[in-house]
């Protein structure tokens, strides 16, 4: 339960086996690689960084098009249900399984088929949209059953096609009236526009054109071979001949799923490989030697020589060398810790991993935040259906390694709502036939209990201030005044309390005030320390008094676990309380599903309330006190594990194993 042990390597091996040493390092998933120019051995003007750009650029290109063939192969598989992607645990993959696939498979070829394919469903989109308006076009002149070219023929007469307003009707007729040898015929008519064919003698021809264009007269020309149902017929045969390929087309796709499975396994690869490709800028490199340098675990500096070893074919230079002090800040973190404890690291992430000479505080803030957790929400009945849900869920369910961590986290919370749902009596807001303290009637009880919680976390915090503060070189005095000091502040003040309440005949109250009043001067002592002039140090120390406030505003902020307690058990006592006034009949219908829908509800903001505000108490009152952070986490080198899950051969072995 601690941050992991770190150790710089810096190895020189031949150029020749550097592409198989990062392989193996890629595979060995637990040494970051840094700049060589920061590693151990310095480098001289014969070393040159290593320009792999362009390899990596033409990586990238090729993992763009595997990408591409996932992305368009995924819109037209059958969708998994969101229950099936749950369970569908995805396969697991060595390095070296990726690479034999990547290379036996003819995906190229594949690719560039279904390039052809997305074309061809292009241009079908095109010509369907196309043929669509051809035939809406058509289907217009449908009952014109004539192939309309014979009106170009016509010696005596002019024949034209063409549309017009409905409200037009009657002044067309008006106009037409002036030509007794004219004539028209409606061909179709829709609710605002007629379709026509006029005929009239030519010597009129320039008349009748002038009489038609102040009627708004729109003359269709028709783009078509022969009579217009026909050329519908050919249209609509066209448009079943195309709509049956893009059909076969997409079939073909549709039954694609294992082509699909393997584009995510050679996705991986290239992923894997523009990744190893990147971490080649890092090295430096001779016309025969190649240097490369890292962090590595202490505990897994062994495994990673055998490795090197293995893959230089022994021809190789590895030094380790234990952290440095000014290396501190550099150092990434990596934190352990047993299974109860690891779920809560992802508050640590959220807010800060700690700094390589500091403590890990996962293990001394998770009994307390889910302490507070589980106060926040205190009943037996919200915290069983959550420990059961998520129970379920994990055993009927695949969840990947951080949402697993997550689901974990919040069974865990769980445990202590359970407990304070014994101590409150409260069952789904029902009052259980025990209860050591009712969130009804004892509320300030609980309130104090609140404060008393508050008041050992942060004498907790303190403690882990003054042994980080002692530790250090020439920070013990810091640790006595500025840690100490408020420890006895902390205490005197719980002596005088006691003294002048519950012990008043005792002397309590006297150490209490004695002890107040020293504390106040060393923090005035500690304070000072920050000055640089005697004024200084004298005001920074006064100043220093200041932070009473933030101690007792810090007390305050505890009693949220009262609140948000008390106000989840009154409203879930509420709820019960309205579904009780119904008739009987009502209450074992619309009732149940009332019970379950609210209840659903106040347990969802009981456990938003207490995960935000239980965060908020380690952050600010815990962290506040002792925590610095500003680390930077382990990045080893390896694949992305974004398509398929990959493992190191190693464990490859022991899952086949098992």
């Amino acid at each position: 339960m601690a941050i992991v042990q770190m150790q710089k390597f810096h190895v020189l091996s031949f150029k020749k086996t550097h592409e198989k040493l990062l392989q193996s390092l890629q595979n060995f998933q637990k040494a970051e690689i840094l700049p060589a120019d920061e590693g151990i051995l310095l480098s001289d003007n014969h070393f040159l960084k290593d320009d792999s750009s362009a390899m990596t650029e033409k990586l990238e290109n090729q993992l763009a098009r595997v990408l591409w063939a996932k992305d368009f192969l995924a819109n037209y598989l059958p969708k998994a249900s969101f229950i099936q992607k749950l369970r569908n645990q995805p396969p697991t993959y060595t390095l070296a399984q990726l690479e034999h696939i990547t290379e036996t498979s003819d995906w190229e070829t594949f690719v560039e088929d279904l390039r052809a394919k997305d074309r061809r469903l292009r241009m079908i989109a095109q010509e369907k949209q196309d043929l669509s308006k051809e035939e809406n076009e058509l289907n217009r002149w449908r009952y014109f059953d004539e192939s309309p070219a014979v009106l170009n023929e016509l010696k005596h007469s002019v024949g034209l096609l063409g549309t017009i307003s409905n409200e037009q009707i009657p002044t067309l007729n008006h106009e037409l009236e002036k030509y007794p040898s004219s004539y028209y015929q409606i061909i179709q008519q829709t609710t605002s526009t007629t379709y026509l064919l006029l005929l009239f003698h030519k010597t009129n021809q320039q008349k009748v054109r002038y009489s038609l264009s102040t009627v708004g007269f729109d003359e269709y020309h028709y783009p078509f071979q022969g009579k217009p149902q026909e050329a519908l017929s050919e249209v609509k045969e066209k448009m079943a001949a195309i709509i049956a390929e893009e059909k076969e087309i997409k079939a073909a796709l549709s039954q694609m799923k294992a082509e699909a499975l393997q584009m995510n396994v050679i996705a991986e690869y290239y992923s894997s490989q523009v990744v190893k490709s990147q971490s080649k800028e890092r090295l430096f490199q001779s016309k025969a030697v190649t240097s490369l340098a890292g962090w590595v675990p202490t505990a897994e500096a062994a495994k990673l020589e055998e490795q090197i070893k293995h893959a230089t074919n022994n021809e190789y230079y590895l030094v380790f060398e234990e952290v440095r002090e000014e290396e501190i800040a550099e150092v990434p973190i990596l934190l352990k810790n047993n299974r109860w404890v690891a779920p809560f690291e992802t508050l640590i992430e959220m807010y800060s991993l700690p700094k390589y000479d500091e403590i890990d505080p996962t293990p001394f803030m998770a009994p307390f935040y889910a302490l507070a957790f589980g106060m926040m929400v205190a009943d037996f009945g919200y915290g069983l259906i959550l420990f059961l849900a998520i129970l379920l869920a994990k055993k009927i369910f695949y969840f990947e390694a951080g949402m697993k961590r997550n689901l974990t986290f919040f069974q865990l919370c769980a445990l202590p709502t359970m407990m304070w749902g014994l101590i409150y009596g409260s069952f789904f807001g029902m009052t259980m036939p025990f209860q050591l303290l009712s969130n009804q009637s004892d509320i300030t009880e609980i309130l104090l209990i609140s404060v008393i919680f508050g008041y050992i976390q942060i004498f907790f915090a303190l403690i882990l201030k003054f042994y980080l503060l002692w530790a250090k070189k020439k920070q013990k005095f810091n640790a006595i005044f500025q840690a100490g000091s408020w420890m006895l502040f902390l205490i005197s003040g719980a002596l005088l309390a006691l003294g002048l309440t519950i012990l008043p005949d005792s002397s309590l109250s006297t150490v209490g005030g004695i002890g107040f009043a020293v504390a106040l001067i060393a923090i005035v002592i500690g304070g000072s320390v920050e000055g640089e002039t005697l004024a200084g140090k004298i005001g920074s120390g006064l100043y220093g008094l200041m932070d009473l406030t933030n101690y007792m505003s810090d007390l305050v902020s505890y009693t949220r676990l009262m609140a948000l307690g008390v106000a989840g058990g009154s409203i879930a006592a509420a709820f019960n309380l309205i579904i009780s006034y119904f008739p009987p009949v009502a209450r074992f219908t619309i009732g149940a599903l009332l019970f379950v829908l609210l209840h659903a509800i106040n347990i969802f903001l009981s456990y938003l309330g207490a995960y935000v505000h239980g965060i908020r108490l380690q952050y600010l009152e815990f962290f506040g006190k002792f925590f610095t952070g500003g680390g930077r986490a382990f990045k080893p080198l390896k694949a992305s594990n974004k398509y398929v899950t990959i493992v190191s051969d190693e464990n490859k072995q022991q899952e086949e194993q098992e």
